[in-house]
């Protein structure tokens, strides 16, 4: 695992996320696909974890490069992709965005625990490669 690809994965990420959104936004999917939601909050959920993982361990803003234990991995992907992901449903909730057919709180429930899992496949690759 290089730095490099590293960046190129972050890059397919965000930009499948984008691209998600995107299909959804002008096709209405996030009103007639109910589960089509869960897509771009799995990926993105991935995506904040591996670039997580990347500012901690390779970018080398924090000094030398070491390969990191499990734990620390672990902690560091499952709570900080737990922030992003609480602080993404308060800035919907802030912008109005809180209309779903299961109700808002199940749905942003749902949102984080998704979230989770995108991250919690990142971790078990991560792991896999360490």
């Amino acid at each position: 695992m290089t730095r490099q690809n590293l960046l190129y994965i972050l890059l397919s990420l965000i930009v499948g996320v984008a691209t998600l959104h995107t299909a959804a936004s002008v096709f209405s999917l996030y009103w007639r696909l109910a589960w089509f939601d869960m897509l771009p909050h799995f990926f993105g959920g991935a995506f904040v974890a591996l670039g997580l993982f990347w500012l901690s361990f390779f970018s080398g803003y924090r000094g030398a490069r070491h390969l990191p234990d499990s734990v620390s991995v672990f902690t560091l992907i499952f709570v900080g992709t737990l922030i992003v992901g609480v602080g993404w449903e308060v800035f919907e909730y802030l912008l109005g965005h809180i209309w779903s057919p299961e109700g808002y709180w199940l749905d942003t429930v749902t949102d984080l625990c998704v979230d989770m899992l995108g991250a919690l496949a990142v971790y078990f690759c991560i792991r896999h490669r360490l």
